[in-house]
């Protein structure tokens, strides 16, 4: 009887490490065939170079502009092209402004935007446009003041040109200083703007 008890619980062991061998291999998660890739060395010079573009020199811009007016008003549209050879990177956002010897002109950002950089084709252009009164209702009388407008950034300024070639714009400020004549500016964008 000893022996058959011996044998049963033997048995039953085995029975048992099958059971559990089969419920391990079963259920356990399989660990996937790999087969290594050879190695590929590549030394410096295969690296491939940088695609950032530089920032446009002055030489390589050209800033037109033309105005006409509209019921008391004058709105000028501000192209700033890239003449170069290559493409450049110009700054968008509020990077127009102007030179004027007026005190009492004030320069009147129409959107406050982040800046941005913006890869420019040759022979493609980024806009701008500036609004100021005809004639402003003035106390004093007007006197007409010289103004250029300008593209700046760190690297560059690049004044916008008439169509007459003369470098100003002739804008109607009051004659009094404590009168003021606001010019609106908009922000330099990848698409012509129309105020």
């Amino acid at each position: 009887m000893k022996k058959l008890t011996i044998s049963v619980i033997l048995l039953a062991i085995v029975s048992l490490s099958f059971a559990l061998y089969f419920l391990i291999s079963k259920f356990s998660p399989q660990t996937p065939v790999t087969s290594e890739s050879p190695q590929v060395s590549v030394s410096i010079s295969q690296m491939p170079t940088s695609t950032q573009t530089a920032l446009c020199q002055q030489n390589q811009l050209t800033g037109t502009l033309s105005s006409e007016g509209a019921a008391g008003s004058i709105y000028v549209t501000l192209e700033l092209s890239n003449s170069g050879k290559t493409a450049c990177e110009v700054v968008l956002g509020n990077t127009i402004t102007t030179t004027l010897d007026a005190k009492n002109i004030e320069l009147n950002q129409k959107q406050t935007v982040g800046s941005g950089n913006f890869n420019l084709a040759p022979g493609a252009k980024v806009y701008s446009q500036a609004h100021y009164p005809n004639g402003p209702q003035c106390q004093s009388g007007v006197t007409p003041k010289p103004v250029t407008f300008l593209y700046k950034s760190s690297q560059t300024s690049v004044s916008f040109t008439p169509n007459r070639q003369t470098g100003q714009v002739m804008i109607q400020t009051c004659s009094s200083q404590s009168e003021k004549t606001t010019v609106d500016i908009w922000p330099l964008s990848k698409t012509p703007i129309n105020q």
